[in-house]
């Protein structure tokens, strides 16, 4: 079977009426895939036409056609490829986190913001870059994060934390046996714990008071093909966006204030 569309186009050019061109200079002009309704919208011909064009260039249907098109697309421009794959990637994390999203554990999450002005960050890794993130989001509606990113700190700060405090913990695979620790004698002690990662099957999750689940990179991370931040943002993002939603009047008089102040 010849793979070249264009091939087929040739072979078969003198058959063509002036809709078959049509359709002919659509694919030749490497334009993206569309499924058949798509396709006939798109270039002003009907369902029928494309079926007839794809037989008159020896193909059974245009399924066939779209095959033996996006394979070549594939083969010349493999950064087309990349580039699907990537978005691929991304909506399947969107998916999976939306899968996973509960919204009553978010607006415990917000709700808990909302009640301190002074909240721990304790993150290893990529999970300690994207707690900058969330630091400087609430740092602009008057709250103090401190972040605590190795060990050794987590150790020291949970030890003088006392009953009442809030912190939130960041893991993505949530098997860090230090930190778990660290959150187990804070359990202990009346520290309200958060904890935000991919493991539900964490022991994290035993100690913390409210858990997001957000989604797992599979690997990828450890490649640098998709940042290891992005699901903690992700979660990220609709903490924030929901604590903005349900807290609108006490941020902005607080903005008011500070506002006033600086005058």
């Amino acid at each position: 079977m010849i793979k070249d569309f264009r091939l087929l186009f040739e072979y078969a050019r003198l058959k063509f009426t002036n809709t078959d061109q049509k359709i002919a200079d659509y694919f030749l002009a490497l334009n993206p895939t569309k499924n058949i309704e798509e396709l006939a919208l798109e270039i002003g011909v009907s369902t029928a036409s494309i079926t007839r064009f794809c037989k008159k260039i020896g193909l059974n249907n245009f399924k066939e056609f779209l095959y033996l098109y996006q394979n070549q697309l594939d083969s010349e421009h493999p950064e087309f490829t990349e580039t699907r794959t990537l978005q691929n990637e991304y909506f399947e994390m969107l998916q999976q986190f939306d899968q996973r999203l509960n919204q009553n554990d978010v607006d415990f999450f917000s709700e808990m913001i909302n009640k301190h002005r002074v909240i721990y960050v304790f993150g290893l890794g990529y999970s300690s870059f994207a707690a900058h993130d969330l630091k400087f989001r609430l740092t602009r509606l008057g709250k103090f994060v401190e972040i605590v990113h190795d060990n050794d700190s987590i150790e020291m700060i949970s030890s003088i934390l006392g009953k009442g405090e809030l912190v939130i913990l960041l893991s993505l695979k949530g098997n860090n046996t230090r930190m778990i620790q660290s959150a187990e004698k804070m359990k202990a002690k009346g520290v309200q714990l958060l904890c935000i990662t991919a493991n539900e099957k964490s022991r994290l999750l035993d100690c913390a008071d409210k858990t997001l689940l957000t989604v797992s990179l599979k690997g990828e991370e450890s490649t640098g093909m998709i940042s290891g931040q992005l699901p903690m943002l992700i979660a990220f993002d609709h903490i924030y966006f929901r604590y903005v939603s349900l807290f609108r009047d006490s941020i902005q008089k607080w903005v008011t204030t500070e506002q006033s102040f600086e005058e």
